[in-house]
């Protein structure tokens, strides 16, 4: 038997002697009798199951599943006493697991791994009900918030492989991850906005967190390629034909779904859809409370990983087992902290960080919450929203560097360190700190594009373009940051025509956007157009008449003096003082 050859094949599950293993779920079985294991105690079975019959090391276990990092002689130990205790084992006298003394571990019992990785479905797919026409209703809450999420986002975030290990995202041997992603062979799925079914509009963060969660879930496996949400969520509202979501977003499949909450109570259902066909390949529903709604996100995501066949790694199958928090009060609090934040006011960003120290509140260990408030901090300090913005970025920075202290497995946390570093002018280690949570979530479509932002500010202008065109094809239908980043790239290049169509384009998708209207009036009077550069400038001061070139020197955080340089007299050509 040529355990290696089938050991992916997770989605049917294994067998362990008279044992059915299921990774998916955490889970191993005789006959009625389940019994639920840690992640990461599954995951050390998994990866004997792969070697079975032969000898694997601590040291091997110990680099593959915690990844390198240092950990007590007790660790492991204490893992394979959990294994064998749930399989009833006796190390004495044992069935399944073999010591080898000095050496390490050997399992013992018979390993089978399915020959073909059966499809989850019962039944043959039936043509969807209703024309295959986005309508709402199907939830897909699946990853809500077990790793599976945030599972969730800038979404989402876990591979415990790569926690030491950050690719070297602009390693010329790695062809750049935007090579992987644009000439990707995997599936790619897009996860439609969620409808809120309740007549409360207030309950929308439900739905859109749920959508989210299972965006960034799915994006920790590196064998499927997951549409950003932004692009997603642009269909909200309406009636396209999910064929036709297909061939904008080039997504084979899609997800959507519905929400409706009452009280503790929360109804969810939702399906997957072949954008070819038009035909359901799977559906579900949930009718419960809330505090059992993430056993539903496992069901949903381990079916839509089954449906499509997708192999899984040890290490994918951990960060599908990681759950950020027990606390269904807390996650409640972080959904609201996290949609108001994205609406980018003063406000909402007040509003937003109470959330969120609630959650923590609630839930100390939430580190997810911390990455998110640490972003919180960060847009306080940009736009200058507290009294004292050197003590938002300070808080920010702690925020941030508590969420890594929490989960050092968490890409949103790597993400939000390297955001507040960008800011405190501490290039190399933002640069760094954003690769490594890449590296941990290759479909973080928004990672890829602070990457972009961090290597232009640090004079690298042409790794910079390479990268926000990964973010662009991850996220299509992406957001106005991204055309800004994007001209600022351009206008480092000294490539004028392109930097002032993106800047505009910026200012089409976010009329407020003044980031894009000084560096469109800096393009334009470097192109000689004097005029169209004042213009912007005295769009700039009807909001704000204060502003100066010292303003631009605080708010634009340009490592290179040249590129400073560069900005400046294009304003001070425009006649900015």
């Amino acid at each position: 038997m040529n355990t290696e050859k089938n050991a992916n094949s997770y989605s049917a599950g294994f067998q362990v002697g008279n044992w059915h293993i299921d990774p998916l779920c955490s889970e191993i079985q005789l006959d009625k009798q389940r019994t639920k294991l840690e992640p990461r105690v599954m995951a050390v079975l998994v990866y004997l199951a792969e070697r079975a019959g032969s000898v694997v090391t601590r040291q091997a276990l110990e680099d593959n599943i915690w990844a390198g990092r240092i950990v007590g002689y007790d660790a492991l130990s204490s893992t394979i006493i959990k294994l064998r205790k749930a399989f009833g084992d006796d190390s004495r006298h044992p069935r399944i697991i073999e010591t080898i003394p000095k050496m390490g571990y050997r399992l013992i019992a018979e390993v089978i791994f399915p020959e073909k990785d059966p499809s989850a479905l019962t039944t043959q797919p039936q043509p969807s009900p209703r024309t295959p026409t986005l309508t709402p209703g199907v939830s897909r809450r699946a990853f809500l918030l077990p790793g599976i999420a945030m599972l969730i986002a800038l979404v989402v975030g876990l591979s415990v492989y790569l926690i030491n290990n950050p690719v070297n995202i602009l390693n010329s041997t790695s062809t750049t991850n935007s090579a992987r992603i644009i000439n990707q062979t995997a599936p790619t799925i897009a996860v439609l906005a969620f409808e809120n079914m309740s007549s409360d509009s207030q309950q929308d963060y439900l739905s859109d967190g749920i959508a989210a969660d299972l965006i960034t879930g799915l994006s920790k496996i590196s064998s499927l390629s997951v549409i950003a949400r932004h692009s997603t969520f642009a269909y909200r509202n309406t009636e396209t034909d999910v064929r036709i979501i297909g061939k904008e977003l080039g997504a084979r499949y899609v997800v959507e779904g519905s929400v409706r909450k009452a009280g503790k109570n929360v109804r969810i259902s939702a399906r997957l859809i072949d954008t070819i066909t038009g035909y359901n390949l799977w559906a579900d529903n949930f009718d419960g409370s809330m505090d059992n709604v993430f056993s539903f996100q496992d069901r949903v995501t381990s079916s839509i990983i089954s449906v499509l066949k997708v192999k899984l790694t040890a290490a994918e199958q951990l960060k599908l087992n990681y759950v950020y928090t027990d606390n269904i009060e807390a996650y409640d609090n972080f959904l609201h902290g996290w949609q108001l934040m994205w609406r980018f006011n003063q406000q909402s960003n007040k509003s937003s960080r109470e959330y969120l120290l609630k959650a923590i509140e609630l839930d100390p260990g939430f580190a997810r919450a911390y990455a998110n408030l640490a972003v919180n901090y960060v847009f306080d300090f940009k736009h200058r929203w507290s009294k004292n913005s050197a003590q938002s970025l300070q808080r920010a920075r702690e925020s941030a560097h508590r969420a890594v202290d929490l989960d050092p497995s968490l890409p949103q946390a790597y993400i939000a360190r390297g955001f507040t570093q960008i800011y405190a002018y501490e290039y190399d280690s933002a640069i760094s700190l954003i690769q490594k949570g890449i590296s941990l979530n290759p479909n973080f479509a928004d990672a890829y594009a602070l990457l972009a932002m961090a290597l232009n500010f640090s004079a690298r202008p042409q790794d910079a373009k390479k990268m926000i065109q990964t973010a662009m094809q991850l996220n299509p239908r992406h957001n106005a940051l991204y055309n800004l980043v994007n001209g600022r790239i351009a206008f480092n290049l000294h490539n004028y025509d392109d930097a002032i169509k993106d800047f505009k384009k910026t200012l089409q998708l976010n009329s407020s956007s003044s980031g894009a209207r000084i560096w469109l009036a800096a393009a334009y009077a470097h192109k000689g157009l004097i005029d169209d550069a004042t213009w912007e400038l005295n769009e700039i001061r009807s909001i704000n008449p204060a502003f100066s070139i010292e303003q631009v020197k605080w708010r634009t955080p340009l490592k290179d003096t040249a590129q400073r340089k560069h900005l400046l007299e294009g304003l001070r050509k425009a006649g900015l003082r």
